[in-house]
């Protein structure tokens, strides 16, 4: 038996990633100027994403890494669509690696070939399923769908998605000025790129540009078929009393938002009045690109997530907590106790994190999230040889 002894630290449950792209890790962080738009950065992540299992599996691993260094045991990662076409790649890569949680396999579905990648995601999911990897609830990674966002899949194919299968669906959505301009206006940057590569058509016309906002928009597609939704830059009133009805989770990605300017077309995040509208909020961290270079030593960090909106919005201490550890599994319908600290609960993780400078003030927890000390993970599910930690 090994004793951990860490004084003057508080201990807190492992974390968890609501959202994050693990097989962009080998990408790096990279700078952006939100002015650009969102289009020249989806065009960089084209150009660099990987195509092959080992290169897929080489930064999966990488993230899982970061993700482990920074005290998050689970996540909810996307398998990214490997030249267009929902894969497996990055679905068996993670189930690889130390990490539980879900891997969400990744397919766009608009225009003229909306079939056949609906076939191939079909195609996919039982593969996935003649693996023995849909058969297990109990497995550290379940497997998921996630039809890639509203300007990317169209009404129908959200719908007609997987038929049959019964597991965890998540989206995009409500992300970008320029998503907002597409769906409610049909025009704009992402119906110029659709037009050049042959995708727009008769129903795409049909169905665009009717709708009041992007979460307006998939009202009776999306929010039936989905639990999770990601990011949610772009809210009304009425948008979170639908997301508030539909009773969806919200996966927010602060420095995410922040790294696109969100703030800049629609005012400051409403993650504090979603969660007083009961709507369950969890944090993510998308991908290591839009994260700072420190990340590349620091991990893909939660726990940074944490600090930014402490340090920018004052955020409860406990509530943060909660929108990284039990909020998050809830989005991910992971088994919530194992994200709490409690008897009789089976903990997947245990971290230590330093209260200095302010060790002695009334909220250890509040002087952990102004330390510079990063997050030490102490115990993991997957360890046997720490049995006792003090």
């Amino acid at each position: 038996m090994r004793i951990a002894s860490r004084p003057g630290c508080l201990l807190i449950p492992g974390m968890v990633n609501a959202h994050t792209h693990l097989d962009l890790t080998h990408i790096g962080p990279r700078p952006h100027d939100p002015e650009l738009g969102f289009g020249p950065w989806v065009g960089m992540i084209r150009d660099n994403r990987r195509t092959t299992a080992e290169g897929v599996s080489e930064s999966v691993d990488q993230g899982a890494a970061l993700s482990l260094r920074a005290g998050v045991v689970a996540v909810g990662d996307i398998a990214g669509a490997v030249a267009g076409r929902a894969s497996l790649l990055a679905v068996e890569a993670l189930k690889n690696t130390p990490l539980s949680g879900v891997s969400f396999i990744e397919f766009f579905a608009f225009g003229p070939r909306e079939h056949l990648a609906l076939a191939w995601l079909d195609e996919a999911v039982r593969e996935a399923g003649r693996r023995g990897w849909l058969a297990d609830p109990l497995a550290p990674v379940q497997v998921g769908v996630q039809p890639h966002a509203p300007y990317s899949v169209s009404p129908n194919a959200y719908l007609a998605a997987a038929p049959g299968f019964a597991g965890r669906f998540c989206t995009h959505l409500a992300e970008s000025p320029e998503e907002r301009r597409f769906l409610t206006r049909a025009e704009g940057p992402l119906r110029e790129m659709i037009e050049s590569l042959g995708l727009w058509t008769a129903d795409a016309e049909r169905v665009l540009g009717k709708a009041s906002s992007p979460i307006q928009h998939v009202r009776e597609n999306a929010l039936r078929r989905v639990s999770l939704v990601a990011h949610v830059n772009d809210a009304s009133d009425d948008d979170l009393d639908l997301l508030a009805e539909a009773g969806v989770s919200v996966a927010y990605c602060p420095r995410a938002s922040a790294y696109f300017g969100a703030e800049r077309h629609f005012g400051p995040h409403r993650y504090r009045e979603m969660l007083a509208r009961g709507i369950n909020v969890a944090l993510g961290t998308d991908s290591i690109v839009n994260l700072p270079p420190e990340a590349t030593q620091r991990g893909i960090s939660i726990w940074d997530e944490m600090r930014f909106l402490h340090a920018r919005d004052q955020t409860d201490p406990l509530v943060l907590l909660r929108m990284g550890t039990r909020n998050a599994a809830k989005g991910l319908e992971l088994p919530s106790g194992a994200f709490e600290i409690r008897d009789s609960h089976n903990i997947a993780g245990l971290v230590a994190v330093d209260t200095s400078p302010d060790r002695g003030k009334e909220n250890p927890l509040e002087s952990a999230l102004r330390s510079v000390a990063e997050p030490e993970l102490l115990l993991h599910s997957t360890d046997s040889c720490l049995t006792g930690v003090r």
